[in-house]
């Protein structure tokens, strides 16, 4: 996707944030054709961020009225990543590192909680659970290096969390880990735009292609 359709879509959002509307509607008001901005529904219902909420009647058939999804107002938010970093630090000072860590690995657990639990092969669960981490925004890629699997990823979904504290990684380590059913050790880049890397001990039976 291009700047220009991101910028398109945003735009659309941003309108439907304030009232809801019809094709006709957005089209007056964003000055493109009524075909273009129905491309752009569509891909936005695709990714939950517009949905139908109602009809209007027209002159030869009712127009639908969209408006924008719980989701979309994350899509624009700040606020979620800077409020999970300062309330990382606050746990940390608070707690004993022992305690900071217990905490963190029971976050990654209630995340793998919420997905399928993996089976098969090591092969099948590394897929599964990387999956699972990409719809939480990572873009991830897989390598093998003796006997350890590197899943890694440029940037990170949790950037701004972890820029600002490293506890992050020992939740999605712990996310892993029980997914995948063995366990994962983080090294991340924790630098000015950080990036995931996680590894997985393979052993003699263990077949994983690289991706």
């Amino acid at each position: 996707m291009n700047r220009i359709e991101i910028s398109a879509r945003n735009r659309i959002i941003q309108v439907l944030r304030e009232r809801m509307c019809t094709v006709e509607d957005l089209a007056k008001e964003l000055g493109v054709t009524e075909n273009a901005i129905r491309a752009q529904v569509v891909l936005l219902q695709r990714d939950g961020l517009v949905e139908s909420v109602g009809q209007m009647k027209g002159v030869r058939k009712p127009s639908l009225i969209y408006g924008p999804t719980p989701e979309a107002d994350l899509y624009f938010s700040k606020a979620y990543p800077a409020a999970l970093a300062y309330l990382l630090d606050v746990l940390a000072e608070q707690m004993s590192q022992k305690e900071f860590r217990t905490v963190m690995k029971k976050l990654g657990k209630k995340f793998a909680d919420s997905a399928p639990r993996p089976t098969g092969n090591l092969q099948d669960r590394v897929e599964t659970a990387i999956r699972f981490y990409e719809t939480l925004g990572a873009l991830t890629k897989t390598e093998k290096k003796g006997k350890r699997l590197i899943i890694k990823s440029n940037g990170c979904p949790l950037g701004k969390a972890v820029s600002t504290h490293a506890g992050i990684c020992i939740a999605v380590e712990s996310l892993l880990s029980e997914l995948i059913g063995v366990p994962v050790h983080q090294h991340c880049d924790r630098g000015r735009r950080p990036g995931c890397r996680f590894e997985v001990e393979l052993f003699p039976k263990d077949q994983v292609a690289k991706k």
